[in-house]
């Protein structure tokens, strides 16, 4: 998996969680509390090989109880 990300919020460390496409299944469940949080995101471009090289787009999405989704994206570029 490529991309993965956690919720941190004040003593609390979620677990990393990735999905494939749209399979919301093997997403993490957590609740967030009122006050600071903070988003860890990791991404291993080297999972596609030498596809992986360049412009790179990667999002996160948060979905909430009320079914809306909180969007996070992040372009880089892959060097070698």
């Amino acid at each position: 998996m490529c991309t993965k990300a956690r919720l941190v919020q004040a003593d609390r460390v979620g677990s990393w969680a990735s999905t494939l496409g749209s399979d919301s299944s093997r997403a993490a469940r957590t609740r967030l509390d009122t006050g600071a949080a903070r988003l860890d995101v990791q991404v291993d471009p080297a999972a596609h090989g030498e596809e992986g090289l360049g412009p790179i787009v990667r999002g996160v999405i948060l979905r909430t109880a009320a079914g809306q989704n909180l969007t996070f994206e992040m372009a880089a570029v892959v060097v070698r």
